[in-house]
């Protein structure tokens, strides 16, 4: 077995699954277990893109994870417990998940008070709870990270507007204070849903299953199945709307000389007082782009971080298993 081939194929199976099985599955625990999240199978099979049955996932993993009375299968790589799907010897990592979820509960509460606030604001087009990895899968003293689709041309309006609400209730994330707080870093507009020019090159596992993870909370006019068909995340089970619908969806109005003028203040205002951190790095790293279709503002962007402990997971894995 290639381990090198293998690593360097294993993100892609978040959208385009593998030919093998066994392969599929790791790759999904395997990214999961650096967040302390186990699964079950029917999150695995979700994010395995659902080229199988559910039922193979279940008696594949069933066959490789015995019941604990049972003992563990020679060589095993899985672990079961109490439907949860796991690395063998990252038990604990039940019990976190377990935690977690009653936090992610009351997070999601708050989420869902500012998306209905956020949503008053026609350029609206979606806005839905990210970085989770999971549902439900935050720190307590984490802060709420949204990502947030606005009409074509809008971007800064809809930031200004947005991030003007959460400042103005004392909600913006600070160094010392992100418990709860309102992440908003994440914009792009809906002629713009594809979103492979932010991907790096080669392996970025995060960002697969980051899109593949987020959770709906407001979707106008389709938009939020626009953006599976442009991200390759439709399912079988997913039906595409109508070619009408797409039809319609695409036409648009006559840009507003007003509206636009106001864009153009609302960016030229945004960019004066944004912070020296963010101006530095803006269009020159990972995290920070910056132009009239895409606002993503993150000074610490940690995919390669990750793409380099997850392919030196599964290299650790497939090595014990030869």
């Amino acid at each position: 077995m290639n381990v090198r081939k293998i690593i360097n194929y294993m993100p892609e199976y978040a959208i385009k699954p593998a030919d093998n099985l066994k392969q599929a599955i790791l790759s999904v625990i395997a990214f999961f277990d650096l967040f302390d999240y186990p699964l079950t199978a029917y999150e695995i099979w979700e994010q395995t893109g659902k080229k199988w049955e559910l039922v193979e996932i279940l008696d594949f993993l069933n066959s490789e994870t015995p019941e604990p009375a049972a003992g563990r299968v020679p060589a095993a790589i899985f672990e079961q417990k109490n439907g949860f799907y796991f690395l063998v010897g990252r038990a604990e990592i039940v019990v976190i998940r377990q935690k977690r979820h009653n936090y992610g509960a009351e997070k999601i509460k708050i989420a869902r008070r500012f998306t209905r606030v956020f949503s008053f604001l026609p350029f609206v087009k979606m806005v839905a709870l990210a970085n989770a990895l999971g549902q439900n899968n935050w720190r307590v003293e984490s802060d709420i990270d949204f990502f947030i689709v606005s009409a074509p041309r809008r971007v800064w309006l809809t930031r200004l507007y947005c991030t003007g609400l959460a400042k103005l209730v004392n909600r913006r994330p600070t160094a010392k204070e992100k418990k709860d707080k309102i992440c908003l870093s994440f914009y792009a507009a809906s002629d713009h849903l594809c979103l492979d020019d932010l991907r790096l090159k080669g392996a970025d596992p995060y960002f697969d299953y980051w899109r593949r993870s987020l959770i709906l909370l407001y979707n106008k006019k389709r938009t939020y199945e626009r953006f599976l068909e442009a991200n390759g995340l439709l399912t079988p089970s997913f039906d595409l709307f109508s070619q009408k619908a797409a039809v319609k969806e695409k036409k648009t109005r006559k840009p507003s000389v007003i509206l636009n003028k106001l864009e153009f203040l609302a960016k030229k205002f945004q960019l004066a007082i944004m912070p020296a951190g963010l101006k530095a790095l803006m269009n020159k790293s990972d995290g920070v782009v910056i132009n009239d279709s895409i606002l993503k503002l993150y000074q610490r962007d940690r995919r390669r971080e990750y793409a380099e402990k997850y392919g030196n997971k599964i290299d650790e894995i497939l090595k014990k298993d030869n």
